[in-house]
């Protein structure tokens, strides 16, 4: 039985998504020629790892030309754990900045479109707190061991056969912080000190939309900062929604005293959404 194609702008580039089994897979070989990876040794790479490679499909496809077609695919939250995996010192220089805007932007550009809410569809996957515990499980041991995070996320995958690490069993959580490494436990902040908190994170969010801005200028002038102020503008944007969340959390129980208090600076901007 063939299957249906549907094809997704990103960045001016054509993905192909396949509904087969009333799930959403991703055809690997268009975004290995968008990117301008070697094809063939991507497939090998997929063949050899456990985990890709027994989710990866063979999906029988109707091609322009009205031919039957078998296209390499695999699960649409599988996509993340192969690019993470993808080392960019192996890769051509030339096609790096594709290849770093393909892992930051691709997968949650897909994921959100076409997959259910995570705590819908996983309702015994770890809680939004616990995801938080496992980012900064991953943030320390990166700091620790000078581990880069995407190689400790693609780790993290293959240990715990898991396409995102939101996707971790509940039963799993605390055999996943102690290997990570675990989390540092610190003394309860003051409200003080979650005003400079907070007020960090507004100076902070400002500073990369700032930088959002200034990166399409950057562009039409060629410049060689272009990769990594786009790099800022959209990681720093996820980051900064984590750490948002958080001080939303904690500072749930303040209220601006009068019209001139300091928490009016800050509040608005933590509580907007």
């Amino acid at each position: 039985m063939s299957n249906q194609i549907q094809l997704v702008q990103f960045h001016n580039q054509q993905i192909s998504i396949l509904n087969y089994n009333n799930k959403p897979y991703v055809a690997i070989k268009p975004i290995c020629e968008n990117i301008g990876l070697d094809w063939e040794a991507q497939r090998q790479r997929i063949k050899r790892n456990e985990i890709l490679n027994s989710t990866a499909f063979m999906i029988k496809v109707v091609a322009k030309d009205g031919k039957n077609r078998e296209v390499l695919c695999l699960p649409l939250g599988y996509l993340n754990g192969w690019l993470a995996g993808i080392e960019l010192s192996r890769v051509n220089p030339e096609i790096k900045p594709i290849l770093k805007q393909y892992q930051l932007e691709c997968f949650d550009v897909l994921y959100n479109h076409f997959m259910p809410k995570v705590a819908q569809q996983h309702p015994n996957t770890i809680s939004v707190e616990q995801q938080q515990a496992i980012k900064q499980a991953v943030n320390e041991r990166s700091y620790r061991t000078g581990e880069h995070h995407q190689a400790i996320y693609s780790k993290f995958y293959l240990q715990f056969k898991v396409p995102r690490y939101q996707d971790l069993p509940a039963s799993k959580f605390d055999e996943a912080i102690k290997w990570l490494g675990g989390v540092s436990m610190r003394n309860g902040l003051s409200d003080e000190d979650w005003y400079d908190l907070a007020w960090l994170y507004k100076v902070a969010d400002r500073m990369r939309s700032q930088i959002e801005l200034i990166e399409p200028a950057l562009r039409a002038i060629d410049s060689s900062f272009v990769s990594a102020f786009h790099s800022m503008s959209i990681e720093y944007k996820r980051n900064l929604h984590s750490a948002k969340l958080i001080i939303e959390r904690e500072t749930a129980h303040i209220k601006a005293k009068n019209i001139i208090d300091k928490w009016n600076r800050v509040l608005p901007v933590i509580r907007h959404h």
